[in-house]
């Protein structure tokens, strides 16, 4: 892929800068240069905003889409965010990743986008999709519910080895409509991540990747809103993975595998989780991160493996659907 990430995912945030008004988005320059792009902190944020925003997340070289609504039984639908990619490996691992935890004098975000590229260069991610980050930009999206300091923008560029005249930042909490879209554009990251990080598969054999998540309604309350939004892949995910093994390999222990449901600590709630973590996000059990359908398409025998479910009576719990009926 001789793309940069950071340049594509930098075209998609001077268009949100350009149309920050119709996506009701704040943009603003800091004093030492660096471009902050507010998706919900200040700002109202947008459902356009939300797809924008996640894009940047998976380095601007996949589709990002909202289908309303997301049927998941005939009892509930809700809009969905669906998310493409004929590069599943670099984008979801190389990119949309939640992989850099930040924290300057107070300030805290989980850091995601293409500026891991440059900070975490050596990642063997990298190495195994051939990717090389050469330009000399950095664009990076904030999970965070203030916007950030020059201290942070410094910190970060420094890390990145960018100019701070150079970086681009873009900022969601998890209790906005953009932080609730960008973390349900997530389905695809957490079963990628689970074959690479918990299965040992080599992820450079899938080829195409495609899913879709409803989009979790907005909480105010920042964990509640955690656990809803990340509830909502484990629950509600819906994953599509195209696979090219090597001659005479089988797909199906990876399937049957991979489905949060195939976790033995499947059915607690994501704050379950949080809490029996102390809190600590990067402590929570790595099989947690899996989405709850998976379809793998082998490419090289045609055979095709449905696991996992959908989990309504979860997903009604988690995000405190409450029925409504006429007199």
């Amino acid at each position: 892929m001789s793309e940069s990430m950071n340049v594509e995912a930098k075209k998609i945030a001077d268009k949100m800068v350009k149309d920050e008004e119709k996506l009701k988005l704040k943009s603003f320059t800091l004093e030492n240069g660096t471009l902050v792009i507010d998706c919900g902190v200040e700002a109202k944020g947008s459902i356009k905003g939300g797809e924008l925003f996640t894009k940047v997340c998976l380095g601007g070289i996949c589709d990002v889409g909202i289908s309303i609504p997301g049927d998941l039984s005939d009892i509930m639908a809700m809009p969905a965010v669906k998310v493409k990619t004929d590069f599943p490996a670099l984008t979801t691992l190389g990119s949309q990743k939640a992989g850099w935890n930040i924290s300057v004098n107070g300030y805290h975000a989980m850091g995601s986008g293409p500026a891991q590229a440059h900070k975490f260069k050596d990642d063997k991610i990298y190495e195994l999709t051939g990717y090389t980050e050469e330009s000399d930009i950095a664009v990076i999206t904030l999970e965070a519910n203030k916007l950030p300091t020059e201290e942070v923008a410094e910190f970060i560029a420094s890390e990145c080895g960018v100019s701070t005249e150079n970086l681009t930042i873009l900022v969601a909490p998890t209790s906005s409509l953009v932080g609730s879209i960008q973390i349900s554009g997530r389905a695809l990251e957490v079963g990628v991540y689970k074959m690479y990080e918990v299965m040992g598969f080599d992820i450079t054999k899938i080829t195409y990747a495609a899913g879709i998540t409803p989009i979790t309604p907005v909480d105010p309350d920042t964990l509640k809103a955690m656990g809803k939004t990340n509830d909502a892949i484990i629950f509600g995910g819906r994953t599509y993975y195209y696979i090219e093994p090597d001659e005479g390999e089988s797909l199906e222990e990876l399937a049957v595998n991979l489905p949060s449901s195939s976790s033995e600590n499947y059915g607690k709630s994501f704050l379950e989780f949080f809490k029996e973590a102390d809190g600590d996000f990067y402590k929570i059990p790595k099989e947690v991160f899996a989405p709850a359908q998976v379809i793998v398409n082998d490419m090289v025998t045609g055979e095709m493996f449905h696991t996992g479910s959908i989990d309504l009576e979860r997903l009604k719990k988690s995000f405190e659907v409450k029925e409504v009926k006429f007199l």
